[in-house]
């Protein structure tokens, strides 16, 4: 899971944001916000990630995809 930052300014803050350590989420609330947030990365990435591109590119070479 991503690491979040915390930019408190107070210390009323701070225990706030340390406070949502202390929040469980069930199995499929973290898939969720995955989908909520997630962003079209659009061109050239969709151009450069496709099939054909690969190969002509990377020459059979598997190269993981990152999310």
């Amino acid at each position: 899971m991503p690491a979040s930052l915390i930019g408190a300014r107070t210390l009323a803050q701070l225990a706030d944001n340390l406070g949502a350590l202390e929040v469980d989420f069930t199995a499929s609330q973290p898939a969720r916000l995955d989908e909520a947030g997630a962003i079209e990365l659009g061109f050239p990435h969709d151009m450069l990630a496709g099939d054909r591109m690969r190969a002509v590119t990377h020459g059979g070479l598997k190269v993981e995809t990152r999310r």
